[in-house]
């Protein structure tokens, strides 16, 4: 862990009043807690670490709020600056600026010093301009985007969109902004040398014998778990050959899911795991014959691809906007609708032999690896920096 990280009592990282080297790449964020933020988390961390890799100029994220320094792996060539550091000088001292999330303090004043300032930004918006998202509080944010949002994205260098479909949604917030398609990426080391399928049946025997079907991500009601707990009733609930494992932080569904199975009696065939990482996330992947993220809405889903690189093979939604995985016959994609999702799991279940699923799992496998890597991402931003900052062709993933 960088020297500029140190934990307070209770876990969080505490940033100390050193300064982020002058003239590098700095990411703005509002801090990185996994448990709060999710997959944005894993997903700066990806990006500014294949950067720090590439050897070319020092990367550092600065927080605005405390980070989980007890639940996050900072890789030794990045530096980590909290809520101590005076981010507006960082900004400053910047080379080129990465702002991630939107509706927050880290976007709104970090863009407007960096305009002040004359340093080339970039705003990641990791799912928030999506119609499901701007669909909640709708009247705060139409008034938050026309007083403030809307200047800040307007004036960027370029925005950044995970997938194709964002590209479109920051269009129409910003419609003369360059938006540059650079997805997420996956470390694939950690999600090879897995646990052994017995060795997790030994902390969980009751998925033993059984057809295991995992779930990890954030327990919030745009992952579509209500759907899925009907979907399960429509197909496998009278048979008991199956098991679901939930892994996930509570963000407001996980309880009310959990009372949706024990109601259809499906309790039985349920278990609430809780926040994973690490070694315990790792038991997860050994643990699923199939993963599915039955969502309403997605950014870019980590989960998805770490899923691919462990070779499970998985099922989303359209909602998660990785239409790759179907054309590369690499997973199931259905609709974000009950009986979508029903006919997806009969499929793998049911349709499919086991011979089916590995050679599915090994196609997802190869598709990171050609694709999804963090060095091939990181890559792509940097060109991209090279070119908000000096000028040039505009890289062709640049719209």
């Amino acid at each position: 862990m960088q020297s500029a990280v140190g934990k307070d009592v209770e876990g969080q990282s505490q940033a100390t009043l050193h300064a982020p080297v002058k003239g590098g790449f700095v990411h703005l964020c509002n801090g990185l807690d996994p448990i709060r933020d999710g997959g944005m988390v894993p997903s700066i961390l990806g990006m500014t670490g294949g950067l720090a890799e590439l050897g070319r100029t020092h990367v550092d994220i600065v927080t605005i709020t405390p980070s989980r320094n007890d639940l996050i792996e900072v890789p030794a060539s990045l530096g980590l600056y909290g809520p101590d550091t005076d981010y507006r000088e960082a900004v400053r001292q910047a080379r080129v600026l990465h702002i991630h999330g939107l509706w927050q303090r880290q976007t709104r004043i970090g863009g407007r010093v960096a305009l002040n300032s004359h340093v080339p930004y970039l705003v990641a918006a990791h799912g928030m301009a999506e119609p499901w998202a701007m669909a909640q509080k709708p009247l705060k944010k139409a008034i938050y985007l026309r007083l403030i949002e809307r200047h800040v994205l307007r004036n960027a260098s370029c925005l950044h969109a995970l997938t194709r479909p964002e590209i479109k949604f920051l269009k129409e917030i910003a419609p003369q902004t360059p938006v540059a398609w650079i997805p997420n990426g996956v470390n694939l080391k950690p999600l090879e040398n897995l646990p052994s399928r017995e060795s997790v049946e030994t902390e969980y025997p009751q998925i033993k014998g059984k057809f295991t079907l995992l779930f990890l991500s954030r327990l919030h009601v745009k992952k579509g778990l209500d759907m899925l707990a009907q979907a399960l009733s429509q197909t496998w609930g009278k048979q008991n050959d199956w098991h679901l494992l939930v892994a996930g932080t509570e963000d407001g569904a996980g309880q009310a899911f959990a009372d949706q199975m024990h109601s259809l009696d499906l309790g039985q065939n349920l278990t609430m795991v809780g926040h994973v990482g690490g070694e315990k996330a790792r038991s997860m992947w050994a643990a699923a014959d199939a993963f599915i993220l039955p969502s309403r809405s997605e950014g870019f889903s980590m989960a998805v691809l770490e899923a691919l690189a462990a070779r499970v093979p998985s099922i989303i939604t359209t909602a998660c906007h990785f239409p790759e995985l179907a054309s590369n016959q690499s997973g199931i994609v259905c609709e974000p609708e009950i009986e979508s999702i029903a006919t997806a799991l009969r499929t793998i279940k049911s349709e499919m032999n086991a011979s089916d699923r590995s050679q599915m799992a090994d196609r997802g496998r190869q598709l990171v690896e050609r694709e999804y890597t963090w060095a091939r991402q990181a890559a792509r931003l940097e060109q991209v920096y090279g070119w908000v900052e000096s000028g040039g062709s505009k890289p062709d993933f640049v719209e």
